[in-house]
């Protein structure tokens, strides 16, 4: 492009720049002034269209009172007499037909139970139906003047309809029934009446229910009941469903701009809504800017034509020159003075330019005479490829190569009489020059790598030989700097040295570039005495499940943003590096009473834990902090990444996204730890391991009818240990999946004994199939726990239903029980061994119900046969209404979904009978038996034809 213009001839440039100005001012303004019609029409239709919702929403909200009115004023009159007369009320409900352009599908008593008692017209199965359920009963119910119910689908009548009620009250003002109107959306006048069939204003309206997300009216009939475009598609919907009154643009969920209004009805809750396409709106703005824009092109037309022959004019002199010249050049003409005439800046460019049309002539007999060794001297300076630059003595540069200019960019006649000073780039320091010249002066050469500076400011590496011409006296005469460019290979050593300590996706150091620099932080801390090195290990709380959900593309897109957020919450002289998928380290230099670490962490953490988006994905990520400082911590670099790993760990075992600073309990409890990992391995081998169990009763009859099984460790020094202690160590060292092996063999085998009791069993074989039929529960049954790991560990199911067809025993004596994050990452494995789980007859218990992400679906995906509610909800739930409204809605699920409930940590009569009131199926806890050894516990049980029913007893008493 810009070839091209440089190309044009002097007139076409001025017609060109100036024409372009004048289209640009007046294409500018034409541009303005459309812009401004548009905003004027863009607020005039707003105000009409918006002046058309303001009328359909208060004719909507008049009709609303007036339904509302009539059904009040008919309930008033509906007494307790009527409520008991279905026939009369059928009668006195007729008599009020003349409401049926109110309601156009009748009338309808509801009584306090929810059945209905009569209605008109008559709708075949309205009358007798239970509609406890519906949505404006319980409201209703609860006191509320009015109830409107969720437009759906009519049961009765087949057709979308909303219900308006409202209460029938006895003579001392309590409710004795509901009075119920029914509409139709798609047909009735309610709606239909009040949108304008025509109107000036094209487009679409509709009524929206913002609480329900959903169309209840639509001039496009097959909206009508349908849900409202998904949050974040059309954003002014998302502004009307929010409460916004007024009127804006955005496009909708087709991909079409539209102008819409809205305003709410405020009676119902629902909101009107008028569109319109903006291409209809709009469409007078655009052709009247179309007749703009062809003014504006036709004046520039006209303007440019004379503006070329004004120029044209101006310019014949100096094209008259110009074809002179081109003669002379062509050997057409001979050299000779130009013609002086034309205005005056070109009769003095035409004076000026014979003047040195006599110099040169002056001049060119000497360059004749030299142009031979002036042209042998340049082939051979220019020639070589290295940059050569010549100085004399004074050190000032006396000439130079074309490849010197293009190493340093500047031009020959920059560099000639400079001193070569002018390329130092600052990176070398006095020393280094003071020791190069002292080669130079000794020796008259030196050489080696030297970092200069280009006129553009660009610094660059070269290797550089100085080498020193004497004359005959023995006088410096000319010194050469022979230099070539080094930039290629310093780079490619640069990348070579960031790939090995740096990590590749991040760019933060990796862990060995990270203890250099942190060796440096250590070092420095070192000579001052009031200052201290903190080291942070920041992990990302449960970042493998994000990766494995939404993929390393997202993990990436993650960990990219992490590393933004963590480093705008330090300052410069912080160093953050990378150490592996989900662990971040930092070192930072504070003062004695590290106030400036305190708030990094406490910065980090919430940085981390703003919501992260990608596309549309929204993830929340946590992080779990350890912080470490030297030298208070930590003498040394290993003992300090030891302290700060001790200190994260104890973050996320305290329950994730927390902090926490590294103490000398810690250095304890890790050295317990590492311990009681090393005992572990023994202690199976050592039949250190106990089995212990704790009866599970019938709540209705408080009978045994189950127990779970619990593993103890009686540790020959420490006693018995804590399993919330080493079951975690197990899991990490893999010793879980053996353990839990053994812990279902000794479970097995007290089932086998307690079968032998049973009355099912007939010579050591179990006849419960032929005697109860195949689908008797087992009158006893025994809860293993299986932990996750023993998921992902190799084990096979097959090994448990092998060993208890070899013992003789039911499959159905045995429940496995799992926890929530189990099912939560829907692994394959885990779905297919709990389907051949249940598949041999074993049953599935949901342990600790509620205390995790509680997901409804897996619930349903999975089969399920007893759901545990945990006993933080259970402990309560006398005290707190909510931990109480928690456990009955468990309840209530749990027999909606085939499922039985064990409730967990029972300590009190009063829990019992709370639990009981709601329908629970069994019971848990010490009110009933603590963990007891397998004998004294078969003890306990006794025989299964006469179950043990345990005595009234609170735990306090134990």
């Amino acid at each position: 492009m810009t070839a091209a213009i440089q190309n044009l001839d002097l007139k076409t440039k001025i017609v060109v720049a100036c024409v372009g100005m004048f289209v640009a001012a007046i294409w500018l303004l034409a541009h303005d002034v459309a812009e401004e019609i548009r905003d004027d029409v863009t607020s005039v239709i707003s105000a009409e269209q918006a002046a058309l919702v303001d009328h359909i929403t208060d004719s909507l909200e008049e009709e609303s009172k007036l339904r509302i009115n009539t059904l009040k004023d008919i309930a008033s009159l509906i007494t307790p007499e009527l409520m008991g007369n279905n026939e009369r009320l059928g009668e006195k409900l007729a008599a009020f037909k003349h409401v049926g352009r109110l309601f156009n599908l009748g009338l309808s008593v509801v009584s306090r139970q929810g059945i209905g008692v009569a209605d008109f017209p008559a709708l075949n199965g309205r009358a007798g139906y239970d509609f406890s359920g519906e949505d404006y009963f319980p409201m209703i119910m609860a006191g509320r003047d009015v109830a409107i119910s969720r437009p759906r689908l009519g049961r009765f009548s087949s057709r979308p309809i909303v219900l308006l009620a409202v209460p029938i009250r006895g003579p001392a003002d309590q409710i004795i029934g509901i009075l119920v109107g029914s509409n139709s959306v798609s047909d009735s006048d309610f709606f239909t009446e009040i949108i304008p069939r025509q109107s000036r204003l094209e487009g679409e309206f509709h009524i929206i229910s913002p609480k329900d997300r959903l169309y209840v009216a639509s001039t496009r009939k097959e909206r009508i009941l349908q849900p409202l475009p998904a949050a974040g598609v059309n954003r002014m919907l998302d502004r009307y469903v929010e409460g916004y009154e007024g009127s804006g643009i955005s496009i909708n969920s087709q991909g079409i701009e539209v102008l819409s209004s809205s305003k709410r009805i405020e009676s119902v809750g629902w909101a009107v809504i008028a569109t319109m396409p903006t291409s209809v709106a709009f469409a007078p703005i655009q052709r009247l800017t179309f007749e703009i824009y062809k003014d504006a092109a036709l004046a520039s037309l006209i303007i440019a034509i004379l503006l070329w022959l004004f120029v044209r004019r101006q310019l014949a002199p100096l094209e008259h020159s110009a074809e002179m010249l081109n003669a002379m050049a062509s050997g057409n003409r001979p050299l000779s003075p130009l013609p002086v005439e034309g205005g005056p800046e070109i009769r003095q460019l035409l004076d000026s330019f014979n003047k040195f049309h006599d110099r040169i002539s002056s001049q060119k007999q000497s360059l004749r005479d030299n142009a031979e060794q002036l042209v042998l001297a340049a082939s051979v300076f220019d020639g070589t490829s290295e940059a050569i630059a010549i100085t004399d003595a004074e050190g000032l540069i006396v000439s130079v190569n074309k490849p010197f200019c293009r190493l340093t960019g500047y031009d020959l006649e920059e560099l000639v009489g400079q001193n070569p000073k002018i390329l130092k780039s600052g990176r070398h320091d006095a020393a280094f020059y003071a020791e190069m010249w002292q080669s130079i002066v000794t020796s008259g050469n030196w050489s080696g790598e030297v970092w200069n500076r280009r006129k553009n400011g660009e610094i660059y590496p070269e290797r550089l030989t100085i080498s020193t011409i004497y004359d005959g006296e023995g006088q410096v005469q000319r010194r050469v700097a022979i230099a070539s460019d080094i930039t290629t290979q310093k780079k490619a050593e640069e990348i070579i040295w960031h790939q090995a300590n740096h990590d590749l996706l991040t760019g933060l150091p990796n862990r060995q570039r990270f203890l250099d620099l942190l060796r440096k932080d250590l070092a420095r801390a070192d000579g001052l005495p009031d200052r201290v090195v903190g080291v942070l290990l920041v992990d990302l709380d449960r970042f493998k499940e994000i990766n494995d959900t939404l993929g390393h593309a997202i993990g990436d897109q993650l960990l990219l943003e992490v590393v933004r957020r963590i480093r705008s919450c330090l300052s410069e002289t912080d160093v953050v590096g990378h150490l592996g998928a989900d662990e971040f380290i930092v070192s930072m230099v504070d003062d004695l009473s590290t106030a400036r670490i305190e708030a990094t962490v406490a910065a980090i953490r919430m940085a981390i834990a703003e919501p992260f988006h990608s596309g549309s994905d929204t993830v929340h990520l946590t992080a779990s902090i350890g912080i470490t400082a030297y030298p208070t911590d930590g003498g040394d670099i290993e003992e300090l990444l030891r302290n700060v790993d001790q200190a994260v760990r104890e973050a996320k075992d305290g329950g994730r996204d927390r902090s926490c600073c590294f103490t000398e309990s810690m250095r304890e409890a890790g050295q317990t730890r590492l311990q009681l990992a090393n005992d572990l391995r023994e202690a199976l081998v050592a039949g250190q391991f106990e089995v212990y169990y704790q009866p599970i009763i019938d709540m209705p009859s408080r009978t045994i009818v189950k127990a779970e099984a619990l593993l103890r460790w009686r540790h020959p020094e420490r006693g018995f240990v804590s399993p919330a202690l080493f079951i975690p160590i197990a899991e990490e060292t893999g010793l879980i999946s053996d353990i839990g092996n053994w812990v279902f063999r000794q479970a097995a085998a007290t089932a086998r004994r307690l079968c032998d009791r049973c009355p099912y069993v007939n010579g050591g074989i179990c006849r419960k199939a032929e005697m109860a039929g195949p689908n008797a529960p087992c009158l006893f049954q025994i809860a293993v726990n299986k932990s996750p790991r023993q998921f992902f560990s190799g084990f096979s199911h097959l090994e448990w239903a092998e060993h208890l067809r070899q013992l003789n025993i039911s499959p159905q004596c045995i429940s496995i029980e799992v926890t929530e994050g189990l099912l939560l990452g829907q692994h394959a494995d885990v779905m297919e061994r709990l389907s051949k789980f249940r598949a041999a007859g074993m049953q599935i218990a949901l342990d600790d119900f509620g205390t995790g992400y509680s997901a409804m679906s897996y619930l349903k995906r999975f089969d399920i046969d007893y759901i545990k509610i945990d006993q933080s909800f259970v402990r309560d739930m006398t005290d707190d209404s909510s931990d109480r409204a928690i456990a009955e809605a468990i309840i209530v699920m749990a027999h909606r979904l085939g499922m039985k409930v064990v409730a967990e940590g029972i300590e009190t009569e009063e829990q019992y009978a709370l639990l009981a009131a709601a329908g629970c199926d069994f019971g848990q806890g010490y009110l009933f038996a603590r963990p007891m050894p397998v004998d004294q516990f078969e003890q306990l049980v006794g025989r299964l034809d006469e179950p043990a029913a345990l005595p009234q007893r609170s735990a306090a008493g134990e």
